[in-house]
């Protein structure tokens, strides 16, 4: 939908019904948009992260298909087994294990057992499979196993528990959700179970072609995988779980595992096309309809004059009426497996196998300190070690490198057993303004080298940022350095844009809320330089604001401050709170908002007296997307003066020209010191 879809006249009686009645038909076909999918596969392609297109891909795949014919013919069919590691990434809102989202490992356990039945036509339930249909009916040999070891190569049960930074989570939060928890897609198959917001109870990221330049696969390789919402993920088949009535048999999983490997709607996701009979799923065996199919039907159901069926993975029915995939989705699937980037590699994986066990293996877990921004100009380094070999542990060399300088070489008596963990500590270092790098490497374990060496290093770049001198003051003609913004959803964020002040060339920072219609809720980031308050007698941050709604638009901003080099908001103090109304300083518009003049714009002040004495301090403005009109600031301003001042801006009334006997003046009065004024004297003659 655009702007200018909303701003529709209103219908009359009689559209308005015919509306509600198209309304209800589409309702009752397509009551719940089930499978984020095809959304989630758009928004990748608009991003410019995935740039093959349908057809190409399609062009891809069919060739692939029809070698792999050629070869089968040419060669005795043998019997293959696909094997394919799972890590499942639960992402949890901090509750016990087996409560809420954060699932028990006998629920996952039971989702990996319904895939495999699925896939294998084991289900029980395949018996349902209409008698018009069994002749198509097809199954994949293919085995999902919970993965072995961990890209580091040490023990694992396949199941990663982390707490999320959300309590629930939308497409537009991709990156920043699978960023939690994520493991080498080319050797794991990512499952993420959380809370997802909105209808949707799960969504798959396409495969890809192995032709060159369609995908930027730096970022891509980063998301790939399923994520699936906690209460649709397992059955109640193999045990007591609370799951949603309707999908409560790990269907959602299934359907979700089939876009995995290549599979498309069965119904060609064509609603919106004038002739819903017009899209495909390319896939010969699967009859064309017209719509998805909701709930539980029975019988036979017509559509585009061949029988639907409803029954298929890739539908939308209940978990309890779906029963196949056909042997043309089994082609598919299986070509994708064997030729897809990260997904052929996947039959390979090192996570198949079992760890060997070692003796002397001393890891690096973490590194406690430093943090990666720095506000002292000297650090203590602490890391955590864990014991990953088989041999209790009592003594370590490890090596410090900072910017490339071997500074410290320590040997440590320790007393660690199997999977136990413990902390070292450096001698404190001396770090400067800009980038430090630090790196620590085990050299010795129980007084000889390391038996595995991918986990003995670990290294972490450490920001610091300069000082700033106060009082201080930016017009933003630039983005200047010292300046930072964090963009979590990869999508509209702050940018320098033209924004006539005073001047009518003046520039400013500017949130595009006006196009930002793939992201409400979402947040966008500009954080200041660090600032030194601990030689002043006052501080106060001025700046200049502009903003228009679009119709009843509440786009928020919110000033946070934040002190040593913290960049958790969650540890921040809101300072400045606008949102809707309150923030604008214009009246609602329905086109693109830019400042016309001064008159456009509000000088805001706020104390920041509660931080006097801090030796850093930052402050991040935080933008809030309601899809609302355009947000601009200016002129930010740390003043270390207590300045009363007002100025007279106009006279709204009385008019130059007048015709009552008597009028009552009007003024506009600005602040344009560094304090709140709280009464003032005005002296008029006549």
């Amino acid at each position: 939908m655009s702007k200018a879809d909303q701003e529709q006249p209103t219908c009359t009686f009689g559209a308005l019904l015919t509306a509600l009645i198209f309304f209800f038909l589409a309702f009752q076909t397509n009551a719940q948009e089930r499978c984020a999918t095809v959304p989630y596969t758009k928004q990748l392609q608009q991003r410019n992260i995935v740039r093959e297109d349908p057809a190409r891909f399609e062009e891809w795949l069919q060739r692939r298909m029809s070698e792999r014919r050629i070869r089968m013919d040419a060669q005795r069919r043998q019997a293959t087994t696909y094997r394919v590691p799972v890590v499942v990434h639960v992402i949890h809102n901090g509750e016990p294990v087996g409560t809420g989202s954060n699932i028990s490992d006998e629920q996952i356990l039971s989702q990996i057992a319904v895939l495999n039945r699925d896939f294998q036509r084991l289900n029980a339930d395949a018996s349902n499979t209409p008698a018009a249909f069994l002749p198509v009916a097809g199954s994949l040999d293919i085995e999902f196993v919970m993965a072995k070891q961990t890209p580091e190569g040490f023990p694992t049960n396949g199941i990663v528990r982390v707490q999320g930074t959300r309590t629930e989570w939308t497409l537009n939060d991709n990156y920043e959700l699978k960023s939690l928890s994520y493991w080498p897609a080319e050797d794991y198959l990512n499952i993420w179970v959380t809370t997802l917001a909105s209808s949707y109870v799960g969504f798959a990221q396409f495969p890809v072609s192995d032709l060159p330049g369609l995908e930027n696969s730096s970022t891509n390789r980063l998301t790939d995988g399923i994520v699936i919402h906690y209460d649709v993920f397992g059955s109640v088949e193999d045990g007591d779980f609370d799951l949603d009535p309707q999908y409560n048999r790990g269907r959602t999983t299934t359907h979700e595992m089939g876009h995995f490997f290549g599979l498309r709607h069965i119904w060609g996701d064509d609603e919106a096309q004038s002739d819903a009979c017009s899209g495909t799923d390319y896939v010969d065996d699967t009859p064309n309809q017209s719509f998805s199919t909701n709930g539980c039907p029975t019988g036979t159901r017509v559509t585009c004059g061949t029988e639907n069926m409803y029954m298929n993975f890739l539908d939308y029915t209940n978990d309890a009426c779906m029963n196949l995939f056909t042997v043309g989705q089994v082609e598919r699937m299986t070509t994708v497996l064997e030729n897809s980037p990260r997904r052929a590699s996947l039959l390979t994986s090192h996570a198949l196998l079992d760890p060997e066990p070692v003796a002397d293996n001393l890891g690096i877990k973490n590194i406690i300190s430093p943090s990666p921004a720095e506000c002292n100009a000297s650090v203590t380094p602490v890391i955590e070690l864990q014991n990953n070999g088989t041999n209790a542990v009592t003594s370590t060399r490890i090596r410090l490198v900072v910017d490339g300088v071997p500074v410290e070489t320590t040997d440590f008596s320790i007393d660690i057993d199997p999977q136990e963990t413990t902390t070292v500590s450096f001698s404190p270092q001396s770090i400067s303004s800009g980038a430090n790098h630090f790196l620590f490497e085990i050299l010795l374990t129980n007084g000889v080298s390391d038996a595995r060496a991918n986990d003995n290093v670990r290294e972490i770049e450490v920001i610091v940022p300069e000082l700033i001198d106060v009082p201080f003051s930016e017009p933003f003609a630039t983005i200047p350095p010292g300046w930072s913004i964090n963009n979590p959803d990869g999508q509209v964020t702050w940018q320098l844009a033209s924004a006539p002040s005073a001047s009518p060339t003046n520039t400013a920072m500017k949130l595009n809320f006006y196009e930002y219609e793939d992201g409400r809720g979402e947040l966008d980031l500009l954080t200041s330089p660090v600032f030194d308050l601990s030689d002043v007698p006052v501080a106060y941050i001025s700046f200049d604001v502009a903003h228009a709604q679009f119709r009843g638009s509440t786009d928020r901003l919110r000033i946070y401050v934040l002190t040593n080099c913290d960049d958790d908001l969650f540890n921040g103090t809101v300072v400045y709170d606008k949102s809707g109304s309150a923030l604008a300083t214009v009246p609602s518009s329905n086109a693109p908002f830019i400042p016309s003049g001064s008159g456009d714009w509000r000088t805001e002040i706020i104390d920041l007296s509660p931080w006097l004495g801090e030796t850093s301090v930052q402050l991040v403005f935080a933008g809030t997307n309601d899809w609302g009109n355009n947000l601009y600031i200016d002129n930010i301003s740390v003043v270390t003066t207590a300045d009363e001042d007002l100025a007279l801006r106009d006279v709204m009334r009385p008019a130059p020209v007048l015709c009552e006997n008597t009028v009552v003046p009007q003024l506009m009065i600005q602040n344009t010191g560094t304090v709140t004024i709280t009464s003032f004297n005005i002296n008029m003659t006549v």
